[in-house]
């Protein structure tokens, strides 16, 4: 059944949305499932109007209307053009929250994946994006692409950017059930890329060799999985700092959404969070399951 989810994305025309695309388009054909293309949007026409907007008339919704099933259309149509062995694109548009149906199409979702754009240049305000509540409260695993796209106007002469599979695939790895969640997803990552899995605890000096075996202990089972696995128990003074620098050499890092220490019902925790944030390369933030 698993096998059968689609791969959703958020789609909103934005550069950012369409570098998403590109990512998802690429995981559903290396899963062999669907992709799903979801424009979720606030429509004035229930509840409260935006601020400074004193009607919306029905031709004005439906024009709206004309513009989203347009831009999914387009947007199926290169996705199948630039990925021909698709199995299917799906497209939906879903009015209400978006954070809000994002995360309740992730309940049926392989995967879902998420552009990540900056709120009014100020990057700490992405505590409040689609992204980062999105990674905080989805059913399963969510991948937020980053780095954030220039927020210029999409078109033939702005193609999405296409993030290869070139690099390792990262692990934070702190022993909690969240990463050992973390961990599995990552090695499958690793092993449809074809390249080397980096299973990294960064801790303080005196838990070095602490961190060490247990970074030795987890991944001994798939010592002969057939993928090259490497740990790292890297000291420093600024874990979140540390997992950020790391992501730089990272096609992908993967965290879970909790470490140690963390109530569930919190958002994001720190080093997923600066992650979301700040990580140089796309970031999968994992939800664990009941162990």
């Amino acid at each position: 059944m698993y096998a059968s989810r689609p791969v959703v994305v958020g789609v909103d025309g934005s550069p950012s949305s369409l570098a998403a695309v590109a990512y998802a388009a690429r995981d559903a054909l290396w899963r062999g499932v669907p992709l799903r293309l979801v424009y979720a949007h606030e429509s004035p026409l229930y509840g409260y109007l935006p601020m400074g907007m004193v009607s919306y008339s029905i031709a004005e919704a439906e024009h709206f209307q004309e513009q989203v099933a347009k831009l999914l259309t387009d947007t199926a149509e290169r996705v199948q053009q630039q990925f021909p062995a698709l199995t299917a694109v799906e497209s939906k548009e879903v009015a209400g929250v978006p954070a809000g149906i994002l995360i309740e199409e992730s309940r049926k979702a392989a995967l879902t994946v998420v552009g990540c754009r900056g709120v009014g240049g100020f990057a700490e305000l992405l505590l409040g994006s689609v992204s980062a509540q999105l990674a905080a409260h989805a059913h399963g695993p969510v991948v937020v692409v980053r780095p954030p796209v220039s927020d210029v106007e999409p078109g033939p002469e702005q193609p999405p950017a296409s993030p290869g599979p070139a690099g390792p695939v990262l692990v934070g790895y702190d022993g909690s059930a969240a990463a050992r969640a973390a961990l599995v997803f990552g090695v499958d990552e690793a092993r449809r890329r074809g390249v080397p899995l980096i299973v990294m605890n960064a801790c303080v000096p005196s838990e070095q060799t602490d961190a060490a075996k247990m970074l030795a202990n987890a991944v001994a089972v798939y010592a002969e999985g057939g993928i090259s696995v490497q740990t790292r128990a890297q000291v420093t003074d600024n874990v979140e700092k540390a997992m950020v620098d790391a992501s730089a050499d990272a096609a992908l890092t993967v965290v879970g959404c909790r470490g140690r220490g963390g109530f569930a019902g919190l958002m994001l925790g720190s080093v997923s969070r600066a992650l979301v944030h700040h990580a140089h390369h796309p970031v999968a933030v994992i939800h664990p399951t009941e162990d």
